[in-house]
C-alpha cells in the first residue's frame, strides 16, 4: 500500500511540474531501465568521481552505475551482477568508519557495491592508510581505542590501522578531568543542570590552558565538537561569560530560523501580495520593530488597515513605514527579480537592520543576505517571478541551512556530524559522558530494518516490532561510535577529551547507556587502561609552533606572489560576476477568472493574494491539462474513429463534461479535416512530436526554453509544422484577439524551432472553443520577434504569460 501511495503521490506531482531532488533522481534511475534511452546515455561515455561515496544513497549510486556500464547492458547491475561499469569509467573514494547518515545512505548497499566491484575483477582496490592530517600522538590513540570499538563484528565496519605522515609532529592528547566534586552535594540534578556545570568547568579549562599549550594559532583554530546542536549554546554561553569568543556553526539547520531568510522572505511576500494584512503586521513587528501596542493602536480593530497596495501620506510611528513599504512596492515594478530585491533592501535598510541584531547570537547575517541575493539572481535566470520566489523562500523554511564556517576569531563549535571534511589545529570533545537521546519515530513513517534491503511500514508504535526496535538500536549505537571516531579525527595538534563520567552517573551508578564514554569502557580493562595513560596536562610545543609559523609564511608568500588587482579589472569583474541567463520560458497556463470574480473574491478574502488564482489547480488550468492530455495521447495518423475512441474513453475525467463534449464536436471536425494538418500528416516521413520540450540560446546572456504541444517534422522537405493548443473560452468572431493575445508567445517558439533546426516552419494556434487553427504569417512572426528581443527581461516575460484574464 505504502509503496502505491508513493508511486501515485509522484505522478501526481509530476502531472503538476513539481519534482522534488529525490524525484529527480528516481526518474533517472527509471529512465536508465529504458535500453533506448539508457544507451543513448552511455554513448556520452561518461566518467564518474565519487568522492564519499559512504554517504551516497542507493538511488544515486544506480544512477551513477548505470551510467557507466556497457552500451548493451540490462537490468540493475546489482541485481544481475552481469556487465559491470566499464574499466576507467567508474571511480569512488569512500571510508567505512566514517558512514554516519544511515537515514540517508545506505552502508549495506555501499559495502554490496564495493564486493561487487571487487568481484571478477571490474575494479582495483586502493587502500590509504596514511593521515597527513592527525600528529602522531593522536595517531596513536586512535589506533589503540577504535581498533576494537569498529570491530567488524555484528555489522559494524573494520577498523583501518592508520599510519603517520613522514617527519609528524609529536601532537598530544588531554584528558580533562571532571570529578563528581563539581556536583553540590546533596542535590538531584538533572541533565542539563549537569552540563552547564560541565561547560563552565570546561571554558575556565581553556582559559587557563591557553592557545599556546592548546597549540593553535588563533581560537578560530580550535573547534568544540558535539553529537547533538543543542549542546553547543550552553558552551557558547559559558564561554563568552568568561571572555572568551565563540561562534556556533550548527546552532540551528533550520533556514527560517536565520533572521536573513525570515525577514527577506516576509518583505517579498507582502511584496507580491500587498493585501497580506497578516504578513504585513509580521514585517512591521519584526524588521520595524514596532510594538503590538502601537500596532493595536493604529489598527483600531480593523485589520484592513495593514496594506500596502496604495500609497498614503499619513505620517506615524505605523503609517509611515506602511508608506515607506508602499512606495517600495512601486519602484520594484516593472523590474527584474534580482533589481527588485535590490530595491528592497536598499529601502527597508534590511542590511542595517540585520547588523543591529547580536553577532554573537547571529553571526554573519550580512553574508546569508549576500547568498540569497545570488539565490535570487539563478532564480531570475530561471525565469522566476518575484512572486515564485517568495513561494520558494517559504518553501524553504524548514530546509537544513548549508554549513558556512565562520570567518570570526572564536572557537568554532560545531557538530561532529558537520565537522566531518574539517579539521583545526586543537579539537576539545565535551560531554563525553551525557546521555544521547534519539529522536522518536514521528507515525507514520517508513523505517529501514538494519541488514535488510526490505522497509517496514509503521502507522504506529506497535507496528515497530521488538526484533526491529533492537536491531534499530544496535545500528543506531555503532553508527554513533563512526561518528566519535570522525570527531576524534579533526584534530592536528591536540585533541582534548573531557573526561566527565561521574558527572552523568545515574542512579545505579551507571553511565547512560547512549553515552559516548560507552564506547570507551565496552572493554573495561583495555579501555580504563588507555584512558589512564592520557596525560592531563597540555603542554607548548616549539617545533609545532615552528612548523605553523613556516605554514603560515609560506601562505603569506603565496599570496603576496600574486599580481595585484587593478581598480578596472576589479570594476570588469563586478559587472561580469552579474552577468547571468536569462531563461524565458513561454510555456504557462493563463488565468481565466472574470474581473468581477476576482474582486468578489478579494473582498471575501483579502488576504488572499491574486498571484495565487493562477495556481496550477484553477478551474482553468485543470480543464486546459484535461485537454493536452487528451491531444498528447493522439496518435495522429489513426483517423477519427480511433481518435473519437479515446476521447470517449478520457471523458470521464474531464473537470466540464458538458463543455469539453461540445468543444469535441468542434475539435474533431476541424482538427482532422483542416488542410495544413492533413497535408502534413499525409507525408510518409512525418514525424509527430507532442509535449516537445526545447531549450534555445539566444545569446551569452538568456536562453528560451519551452514545451511545444504539437511538433511535426518533414526532414525529407526540411519543414515544420508548430501548433499550440488554446482552451480559452472564445466567441465567433473573437479569432483575431486570440491570435494577437499569443502572437509574442507563437513567435517565440517559431524562431526557436526555426534556429534550431534550421527548416522552414508554419506555425499556428487551435482552438478547442472554436474547433478552428489560427495560423500565422512568418512574416509577421519575424516582425513580432524583433520587437521581442529589444525588450527587457521582465517586459519579455509579461508578454510571454499575460496576466490580464480573458
Amino acid at each position: 500500500v505504502a509503496a502505491e501511495v508513493q508511486r501515485d503521490y509522484r505522478y501526481f506531482r509530476l502531472e503538476r511540474g513539481v519534482v522534488t531532488y529525490a524525484d529527480q533522481i528516481a526518474l533517472a534511475d527509471e529512465l536508465l531501465q529504458h535500453p533506448t534511452a539508457a544507451r543513448r546515455v552511455r554513448e556520452e561515455k561518461f566518467r564518474v568521481i565519487l568522492d564519499e561515496a559512504q554517504d551516497t544513497d542507493p538511488a544515486q549510486f544506480s544512477v551513477l552505475t548505470e551510467i557507466t556500464r556497457p552500451l548493451d547492458a540490462t537490468g540493475r547491475w546489482l541485481d544481475t551482477q552481469t556487465a559491470p561499469p566499464q574499466p576507467g569509467h567508474f571511480c569512488m573514494v569512500g571510508d567505512f568508519q566514517q558512514s554516519i547518515y544511515r537515514d540517508r545512505a545506505d552502508l549495506d548497499n555501499y559495502r554490496a557495491i564495493h564486493r561487487a566491484l571487487l568481484k571478477g575483477d571490474a575494479a582495483d582496490e586502493l587502500k590509504f592508510s596514511v593521515t597527513f592530517r592527525l600528529d602522531q600522538r593522536q595517531v596513536e590513540f586512535v589506533n589503540e581505542t577504535f581498533r576494537e570499538i569498529l570491530n567488524n563484528r555484528e555489522s559494524q565496519v573494520e577498523f583501518v590501522e592508520l599510519q603517520p605522515r613522514p617527519e609528524v609532529l609529536p601532537g598530544q592528547v588531554v584528558r580533562v578531568s571532571l570529578e563528581a566534586g563539581l556536583l553540590p552535594p546533596g542535590e538531584k540534578l538533572k541533565d542539563y543542570q549537569k552540563a552547564k556545570i560541565e561547560a563552565d568547568a570546561l571554558a575556565a579549562w581553556i582559559k587557563t590552558t591557553g592557545l599556546e599549550k592548546l597549540r593553535a594559532h588563533s581560537w578560530r583554530d580550535v573547534a568544540i565538537l558535539c553529537p547533538r546542536k543543542l549542546w553547543l549554546r550552553m558552551l557558547a554561553t559559558a564561554l563568552r561569560r568568561i571572555g572568551l569568543p565563540a561562534a556556533i556553526q550548527s546552532e540551528s539547520d533550520v533556514k527560517g530560523d536565520n533572521p536573513a531568510h525570515a525577514w527577506l522572505t516576509a518583505l517579498c511576500t507582502i511584496m507580491s501580495d500587498p493585501r497580506n494584512s497578516y504578513e504585513v503586521v509580521g514585517v512591521l513587528r519584526e524588521v520595524f520593530g514596532i510594538s503590538d501596542h502601537d500596532l493595536a493602536l493604529f489598527a483600531e480593530g480593523e485589520g484592513r488597515r495593514f496594506r500596502i497596495d496604495h500609497e498614503s501620506r499619513a505620517t506615524g510611528i505605523v503609517s509611515s513605514p506602511l508608506r515607506l513599504l508602499a512606495e517600495t512596492r512601486v519602484q520594484m515594478e516593472a523590474r527584474s527579480l534580482f533589481d527588485a530585491l535590490n530595491i528592497l533592501v536598499e529601502q527597508t535598510q534590511l542590511r542595517q537592520r540585520l547588523a543591529s541584531l547580536p553577532p554573537e547570537d547571529f553571526p554573519n547575517l550580512a553574508r546569508e543576505l549576500d547568498a540569497l541575493l545570488a539565490l535570487a539572481a539563478e532564480a531570475e535566470a530561471n525565469g522566476a517571478t518575484l512572486s515564485d520566489f517568495a513561494v520558494k523562500l517559504r518553501a524553504d523554511f524548514l530546509m537544513q541551512r548549508d554549513v558556512r564556517l565562520s570567518a570570526d576569531e572564536g572557537i568554532q563549535l560545531i557538530t561532529a556530524q558537520k565537522a566531518k571534511g574539517s579539521e583545526w589545529q586543537a579539537v576539545i570533545l565535551p560531554f563525553l559522558g551525557r546521555g544521547i537521546i534519539p529522536p522518536s519515530p514521528r507515525y507514520p513513517c517508513i523505517l529501514k530494518i538494519p541488514g535488510s534491503n526490505e522497509p517496514l511500514v509503521a502507522l504506529n508504535k506497535e507496528d515497530f516490532p521488538d526484533e526491529v526496535r533492537s536491531a534499530t538500536k544496535v545500528a543506531v549505537q555503532q553508527e554513533m561510535a563512526r561518528l566519535l571516531y570522525v570527531a576524534a579525527t579533526r584534530a592536528r595538534h591536540t585533541l582534548v577529551l573531557a573526561h566527565d563520567r561521574e558527572l552523568f552517573l545515574n542512579s545505579k551508578g551507571a553511565i547512560p547507556p547512549t553515552a559516548q564514554l560507552k564506547h570507551f569502557e565496552a572493554d573495561a580493562k583495555s579501555h580504563a587502561a588507555i584512558f589512564a595513560r592520557i596525560g592531563t596536562i597540555a603542554e607548548t610545543c616549539a617545533r609545532t609552533a615552528e612548523a605553523t609559523l613556516k605554514a603560515r609564511e609560506q601562505a603569506e608568500d603565496l599570496f603576496s606572489a600574486l599580481r595585484p588587482i587593478d581598480r578596472r579589472e576589479q570594476q570588469q569583474a563586478l559587472r561580469r560576476a552579474e552577468e547571468f541567463v536569462h531563461k524565458r520560458n513561454p510555456s504557462a497556463y493563463d488565468p481565466e477568472l472574470a474581473l468581477e470574480e476576482i474582486e468578489t473574491e478579494r473582498a471575501a478574502s483579502p488576504s488572499v493574494a491574486l498571484h495565487l488564482r493562477s495556481a496550477a489547480d484553477s478551474p482553468a488550468t485543470l480543464y486546459g491539462r484535461w485537454w493536452h492530455s487528451l491531444l498528447q495521447n493522439l496518435e495522429w495518423r489513426i483517423g477519427l474513429p480511433e481518435a473519437d475512441r479515446i476521447f470517449q474513453e478520457r471523458q470521464p475525467r474531464s473537470p466540464d463534461n458538458v463543455r469539453s463534449a461540445a468543444e469535441w464536436k468542434r475539435v474533431r471536425g476541424g482538427l482532422f479535416n483542416e488542410a495544413t494538418i492533413t497535408r502534413f500528416l499525409s507525408a510518409p516521413t512525418i514525424r509527430a512530436h507532442t509535449e516537445f520540450p526545447f531549450s534555445w540560446s539566444i545569446n551569452s546572456r538568456a536562453a528560451l526554453e519551452g514545451v511545444i504541444d504539437l511538433l511535426l517534422i518533414e526532414d525529407e522537405r526540411k519543414r515544420c509544422l508548430l501548433l499550440d493548443w488554446k482552451t480559452n473560452r472564445v466567441a465567433n468572431g473573437e479569432d483575431e484577439l486570440l491570435r494577437a493575445r499569443y502572437r509574442p508567445q507563437i513567435a517565440a517558439y517559431w524562431k526557436a524551432v526555426c534556429e534550431i533546426t534550421g527548416f522552414e516552419v508554419a506555425a499556428g494556434l487551435f482552438s478547442t472553443a472554436l474547433g478552428k487553427l489560427l495560423m500565422y504569417d512568418p512574416a509577421e512572426l519575424k516582425i513580432e520577434w524583433v520587437r521581442l528581443e529589444k525588450l527587457p527581461p521582465q517586459r519579455f516575460d509579461n508578454e510571454m504569460t499575460p496576466q490580464d484574464p480573458w
